[in-house]
């Protein structure tokens, strides 16, 4: 029987732990954009770097985030794991 409380008790741990997600943007623009996620509840502002290809990490219980706004805009409503935007004249694309 404790075997099984046990394992009842490490399941509900690992259902509830935080994700990550990652995206990686090339910003072609001389200029700094940001993206604001809603995250699982929760708020994050994303700065991309003038002139700059980086990674960017959010953590949320899924593995994408609503954009709720930002000064660049994106063909899509959400980020998820492992895209790879290009941002080019103030527009976001898929690369």
């Amino acid at each position: 029987m404790k075997h099984l409380a046990l394992s009842i008790l490490l399941v509900a741990a690992m259902s509830s732990t935080a994700l990550a997600g990652t995206i990686r943007v090339q910003n072609g623009d001389s200029k700094t954009h940001t993206i604001e996620l809603k995250c699982s509840g929760s708020s994050k502002k994303v700065e991309i770097k003038a002139s700059t290809t980086a990674s960017y990490t959010f953590h949320s219980t899924s593995d994408s985030c609503d954009i709720v706004g930002g000064s660049i805009e994106f063909p899509t409503k959400e980020l998820e794991d492992g895209q790879k935007w290009t941002i080019k004249g103030d527009e976001a694309k898929p690369s």
